[in-house]
């Protein structure tokens, strides 16, 4: 079974051009598990926001934590450093890298559940909305998308080669334990490629027809109301144009934002499995693909308003706008 393998700059020991891609993982790893942990807290202490959709977004973001707080620091810290004389335990190595590719896969799928549940959300009346997504049903998706990242990562166990390898030194062909735990950039092997890349099409065809078809509902629904119900129009506090052209931004950025981060990856694995890719052109496509991880706070949660309400009162800001607007009339009675 073709497991991850890899080509290190650091194993050749260069390990000064690793620093800026230590710093940046670093980075990373703080955003991305600040933003996460941030939003999972949000949705289990504000009842407003306890939702159906929601939990998709808190299961997306538990996936992403596995990468932002658990892989991402070990990176940055085992690039920033020599590789140790003596390597970790095999049994470690395999868990961190089982933990990585569980995270990396449970997250493409959540991805997915949630553009499907927006579709219906958004194209479905409510009663078939709330009898698709009741909560066992909910939480089936949720945990269907785990147990199919666990089922898709025991082929990658199975043909682990638990030997350790040698010490002070890089193996000739390290797997993609060995790499993650000596800081190597990792390159996938040809199963574990094959199936990332597979994630990735399907994620992406998912998403694409799910966000074209809310698009063409709110895009008729305009027209309809611009047709037979334009009086309407008149009563709305914005012109109704301009709240299409939001819906439309709102739905190519996240549609965008998944393409750029996940497609050039996409186009590595596949030209990797047949030809070897320049080592630069594989860092700079595993960085894109790991914004997605760091940024999917981001994507669900900036053009929700209960969200930034919700951020604002943990933060202290709402209570000090709200004493700042009653200030001046509690001045105004006690001057009268």
């Amino acid at each position: 079974m073709g497991n991850f393998s890899n080509t290190s700059t650091c194993c050749d020991g260069a390990l000064s051009e690793n620093i800026p891609w230590a710093v940046t993982y670093a980075l990373l790893a703080v955003a991305g598990s600040s933003g996460n942990l941030l939003v999972i807290y949000l949705v289990s202490s504000v009842r407003k926001l306890r939702s159906t959709s929601n939990a998709f977004i808190v299961n997306v973001c538990a996936a992403d934590l596995l990468v932002c707080a658990l892989w991402m620091p070990q990176q940055a810290v085992a690039l920033a450093q020599p590789p140790p004389a003596a390597a970790p335990a095999a049994a470690y190595r395999t868990f961190a890298a089982g933990l990585f590719f569980l995270g990396l896969l449970a997250s493409l799928f959540s991805h997915s559940l949630i553009a499907l549940n927006r579709y219906v959300l958004i194209t479905k009346v409510p009663a078939a909305y709330r009898d698709i997504y009741r909560r066992r049903n909910a939480a089936a998706m949720i945990a269907s998308s785990w147990l199919a990242a666990a089922l898709l990562l025991v082929p990658w166990l199975a043909g682990q080669d638990f030997a350790r390898p040698p010490l002070g030194g890089c193996p000739r062909l390290p797997t993609f334990a060995s790499a993650l735990s000596r800081g190597c950039f990792m390159r996938l092997g040809p199963y574990t490629a094959t199936v990332t890349a597979v994630t990735i099409l399907g994620q992406t065809a998912v998403l694409l027809c799910a966000y074209y078809k809310i698009l063409r509902r709110v895009q008729v629904s305009v027209k309809r109301v611009s047709v037979l119900n334009f009086q309407i129009i008149k009563s709305l506090s914005y012109p109704l144009a301009r709240k299409d052209r939001n819906s439309r931004f709102s739905v190519s950025f996240v549609v965008c934002a998944f393409i750029l981060s996940t497609e050039p990856f996409l186009w590595v694995l596949l030209f990797g499995l047949f030809e070897p890719v320049p080592a630069l052109l594989h860092h700079l496509a595993w960085l894109l693909f790991t914004l997605l991880f760091v940024l999917s706070p981001y994507l669900y949660t900036r053009k929700n308003e209960e969200f930034r309400k919700s951020l604002r009162t943990v933060l202290g800001l709402e209570f000090s706008r709200a004493s700042v607007a009653v200030e001046p009339g509690r001045i105004h009675a006690v001057s009268q």
